[in-house]
């Protein structure tokens, strides 16, 4: 890790704990793939307390890729039954409305989530109070990425590692919620 201004590393801790006091809930989802027609398959939303306030597999209209179920491990008969995006989508927004919501990679969710209200032909007109911690660690860390003129993002998983926090990144949502949830903790108990 490059020396990093001790301002700048404060000013992330504190914005931690700012979060922190906000008594946040976390999100995380797994998808059919990365591009612009994939779909959610799962998604968590944990709340600051690191109990689950939701979790469910989500049927796609589409098969999960082999290359998608060798990274989270979910296969298409898993969601075979599983309810599709339309009738998990109220619960979801139940849990969500009136609360600050922490994302690891908050475009990429959010993304997924509009995607899957498309594929639906459901409206996107939810806009809800949002967190990225990716940005936020990036901050903290304070690795300069040179070709991006920014702080250095990285993934979940080098970044629980980097701090020693002992859950896994299994890209499956739940346990990638409770590591998101672990990591902002972290930061919000560092001392610059």
């Amino acid at each position: 890790m490059q020396n990093i201004s001790p301002s700048l590393r404060m000013t992330a801790i504190e914005t931690a704990q700012k979060v922190l006091s906000a008594r946040p809930v976390y999100l995380d989802t797994e998808t059919t793939g990365l591009s612009r027609t994939d779909e959610i398959i799962e998604i968590s939303i944990v709340d600051d307390d690191g109990s689950v306030l939701f979790e469910s597999l989500v049927r796609p209209s589409q098969p999960i890729p082999p290359d998608s179920t060798r990274v989270h491990g979910i296969t298409n008969s898993e969601v075979a039954n599983a309810s599709p995006w339309p009738a998990v989508w109220p619960q979801v927004r139940s849990v969500l409305f009136g609360r600050l919501v922490v994302i690891y990679n908050e475009e990429f969710d959010l993304r997924m989530m509009q995607q899957s209200h498309a594929r639906y032909r459901l409206p996107w007109k939810d806009r809800f109070n949002t967190f990225d911690l990716m940005k936020l660690y990036a901050e903290f860390r304070g690795e300069w990425d040179s070709y991006r003129r920014a702080y250095r993002y990285h993934s979940l998983a080098n970044a629980g590692r980097q701090c020693n926090i002992s859950l896994p990144n299994a890209h499956r949502s739940t346990a990638d919620t409770l590591l998101t949830r672990a990591l902002l903790h972290y930061i919000a108990g560092c001392e610059a």
